[in-house]
C-alpha cells in the first residue's frame, strides 16, 4: 500500500516522541487493513468487513495522550479531526454515529482500534464528541451504522462536516483554553479544565501530557454528584493507564512504523529519533494504554510478535 509522506522537517519527528506536535496533523496516509484477531483483557476481537454493521451502545472519547501519535493503521491521530476508534471495523472506514440522547448525528472516519471497556462500542475524537454534544458528560448512548470504506489519501474534513445533523452552535475551531472565571458551575468548571487539557495551540506536548493526571484529580473532585463524569474520570486515569515498555530501537524506519501500528491497538507509542553508531534510528516505547487494555495484554502482544528482552518499567 502507498503511504503518505509525513516529513520530519514539516512535522517535527526528530524533536518529539510524538510523530508531530502540530495541532492539526496531516490527514490520511496510513494503510488499509482489516487485521487479524487479537485479544484484550481476555476477550478476542475479530476484525472483519461487515457492510451491514449496525450497533447501539455507549460512546466515549479520547484526545491529548494520543494526539500526534500513530493510529492502528498508521495514520496520525488528531483530537481536532473527525475520527473514531472501533474494535473490529476495517481501517479506514466511515460510520454514522447518532447521539440517541440529543439526536445529533455525524459521519466519522474510523482509523484506530478501541475501546475495550464493557458496554462501549466506539471511541470518538474530542472534535467529533464535541460536535455530538457529549464532551462534558464523557460518554453518550449512540447508534453506529457502517457507511463504507474511506480513502487513504486526502483531507475528508469538509465531507464529514457536511454530514453533520444537529444545531449549529458547536465550536468548529481548534480547542482553546476557556477562561477560568467564565463559569463556576459544575459544567462550567468541567468545560474549563477539559478545554485546557486539550489546548494544543500555545503549549508543549510535555505540558499537555502532564495535564492528564491533574485532569483526573479535578474530575474526581467535582464528580461526586455525577456518575457519568466519575466514569469518565476513571477511564482517563493516567496513573492507572501509564506504562513504560521499551519495544526496541530500529534502524529501518518501515520496521519501526509497522511495530508502532501493532502496539497502537493497545495504546500510545512514542517514536524517538536516536543515533546508534552514527546512524539515525527510531526508539519505540509504549507509554499509555487505552481504557480497558492491560499491561498483561501488552506483554502478550510482545510475545506473540516474537519480541525478546522486553523491559516493562
Amino acid at each position: 500500500m502507498k503511504r503518505g509522506a509525513f516529513t520530519s522537517s514539516e512535522f517535527g519527528v526528530s524533536v518529539s516522541p510524538r510523530v508531530t506536535n502540530h495541532p492539526n496533523p496531516p490527514r490520511g496516509g496510513g494503510r488499509y487493513q482489516v487485521g487479524q484477531p487479537y485479544t484484550v483483557r481476555g476477550k478476542t476481537y475479530v476484525p472483519q468487513h461487515d457492510p451491514n454493521y449496525q450497533a447501539a451502545g455507549e460512546a466515549s472519547w479520547y484526545g491529548s495522550d494520543f494526539h500526534g501519535r500513530r493510529t492502528a493503521n498508521g495514520e496520525i491521530f488528531s483530537a481536532n479531526a473527525i475520527t473514531a476508534a472501533h474494535p473490529t471495523l476495517p481501517l479506514p472506514s466511515y460510520v454514522r454515529v447518532t447521539n440517541k440522547d440529543n439526536g445529533r448525528s455525524l459521519v466519522v472516519r474510523v482509523n484506530d482500534r478501541g475501546p475495550y471497556m464493557p458496554g462501549r462500542i466506539i471511541d470518538l475524537s474530542y472534535r467529533a464528541a464535541s460536535m455530538l454534544g457529549y464532551v462534558n458528560n464523557g460518554s453518550a448512548n449512540v447508534s453506529v451504522q457502517y457507511v463504507g470504506q474511506a480513502p487513504l489519501e486526502g483531507d475528508d474534513t469538509r465531507t464529514l462536516m457536511a454530514s453533520y445533523s444537529g444545531p449549529n452552535d458547536f465550536d468548529s475551531g481548534n480547542i482553546r483554553v476557556a477562561s477560568a472565571e467564565s463559569n463556576r458551575s459544575l459544567v462550567g468548571m468541567t468545560t474549563n479544565f477539559i478545554n485546557g487539557l486539550f489546548s494544543y495551540t500555545d503549549t508543549t506536548p510535555e505540558a499537555v501530557d502532564a495535564n492528564i493526571g491533574s485532569a483526573h484529580a479535578a474530575v474526581n473532585a467535582m464528580a461526586s454528584g455525577s456518575p457519568e463524569l466519575q466514569a469518565w474520570a476513571t477511564s482517563i486515569d493516567a496513573g492507572r493507564r501509564a506504562i513504560r515498555m521499551d519495544l526496541g530501537v530500529f534502524s529501518n524506519q518501515n520496521n519501526a512504523i509497522t511495530l508502532a501500528e501493532h502496539f497502537a491497538v493497545l495504546g500510545a507509542v512514542d517514536e524517538e529519533e536516536v543515533l546508534v553508531d552514527g546512524r539515525r534510528s527510531t526508539r519505540l516505547t509504549l507509554t499509555y494504554l487505552k481504557p480497558g487494555a492491560t499491561k498483561q495484554d501488552a506483554l502478550d502482544l510482545a510475545r506473540k510478535l516474537g519480541l525478546g528482552d522486553i523491559i516493562l518499567y
